[in-house]
């Protein structure tokens, strides 16, 4: 008789065989896709496709042939559209009503608030963070915590001392963490994210051309010109205004420039009004969701990936972006430092000014030739989920043998 395998829920508010929303969600992604045979992976989440992926019924479903079983509580049309009741809030009621099968091992949310409904559970309960919530003391910051964070915080101490290990994306995150509770400093561990090789790699220099001509068709840029892009929600975290007043900056230097802005989110309305203030109609290209291989397509053309953000944690796109072997420039935010080396495969701005973020471009665009391809590929190598999600996996099984005693 075989060995009984660790069975883990995952319990998060997406799609995973949907167009990803963000960096939460390629992570879980990256988890489903590489967990190994003694592991069994299920996820509670929220389907966009009712007909192949069902609410109220267990799919099984698959991420480069690994087999998960998909729950959906309730469905939407879109993942990135901020509403009045959040995702995450309707997830948290359908889990009130809902009981996990009793053969599950180990539950993993990827937020804190839904470990709320799980509160008597006997089951351990791991725990992904991807952002040092101390950032929601910040008026900047788009987390609806800002409003309330003595709220939070209190919340995080309660259901903190319920979870049994929690992962941090930021090496500083787990810092703040051990500082505020010393007694449970053994919970938190760093953990890297990664890029899927499978999906964000480069193609050889003699069929770019070919790629930059169809997709110039497709998206209605400039077959001609240097080309930008930046993969990321239109939200005050990932600062898009920045990005396109240093684009207006560089473009005073490199005229012949595109830039294709992936993604969606609340500020839409906003960045489609400043390109038109700023006369960038015929420059900027706002793409909307795209999926992972559309995303690894377009990276495979351009010249420069731009990340604007605020804050961070340890953003996946840059690392999917140098997997594709195109150079990276960045503000000085997270984990960023571990991957774009500047004068070496990107240019990190020296300050949060649209100036500075144009003269990092600048550099990039200048020094594309010497930065692009094995200086970008090398630097991920070892972030790809095999090799980074293994502690993972090992916690799943300390876990459920740690409950079986």
């Amino acid at each position: 008789m075989p060995p009984k395998k660790t069975e883990v829920c995952i319990i998060y508010q997406t799609d995973p065989l949907g167009t990803v929303a963000g960096g939460i969600d390629s992570f879980i992604r990256g988890i489903l896709g590489a967990a190994p045979d003694d592991i069994s992976m299920h996820m509670v989440g929220i389907t966009t496709d009712p007909e192949k992926r069902p609410t109220g019924k267990w799919t099984e479903c698959y991420i480069h042939g690994r087999p998960f079983q998909f729950y959906p509580v309730s469905s939407t049309d879109s993942l990135s559209i901020q509403r009045r009741i959040p995702l995450s809030v309707r997830l948290m009621i359908s889990l009130l009503l809902k009981r996990l099968p009793r053969f599950i091992d180990i539950i993993e949310f990827h937020r804190i608030e839904p470990v709320l409904g799980f509160l008597l559970s006997k089951r351990p309960i791991n725990l992904f963070m991807h952002q040092d919530m101390t950032v929601i003391r910040k008026k900047n910051c788009d987390i609806r915590w800002k409003h309330a964070p003595w709220l939070y915080f209190k919340l995080e101490a309660l259901l903190l001392s319920k979870i049994k290990s929690l992962f941090a994306v930021r090496k500083n995150a787990v810092d703040a963490y051990r500082t505020r509770y010393p007694t449970m400093a053994e919970k938190f561990r760093f953990l890297p994210t990664w890029m899927d090789p499978n999906i964000f790699s480069p193609i050889p220099e003699q069929e770019k051309e070919a790629l930059k001509n169809k997709l110039a068709n497709s998206y209605g840029f400039n077959k001609k010109d240097l080309l930008l892009n930046t993969v990321g929600r239109l939200d005050h975290q990932k600062d898009p205004l920045l990005l396109l007043n240093s684009f207006k900056i560089l473009l005073n230097e490199e005229s012949n420039t595109s830039l294709i802005m992936i993604g969606e989110g609340v500020l839409k309305g906003k960045v489609k009004e400043h390109i038109l203030k700023l006369g960038l109609s015929e420059k900027v290209i706002l793409a909307g969701l795209r999926n992972p291989w559309e995303i690894a397509d377009l990276h495979r053309v351009s010249d420069v990936f731009v990340l604007s953000s605020v804050y961070e944690g340890m953003p996946i796109c840059v690392l999917e972006a140098l997997g594709c072997g195109l150079p990276v420039a960045t503000t000085e935010v997270g984990e960023v430092r571990m991957i774009v080396k500047p004068e070496e495969n990107g240019e990190i701005a020296l300050s949060r000014t649209p100036r500075a973020l144009a003269q990092a471009i600048a550099n990039c665009l200048k020094k594309r030739e010497t930065y692009k391809g094995a200086p970008c590929t090398n630097a991920v190598q070892k972030f790809v989920p095999e090799k980074v999600l293994e502690p993972v996996y090992e916690n799943y099984r300390r876990l459920a043998n740690q409950a079986k005693i």
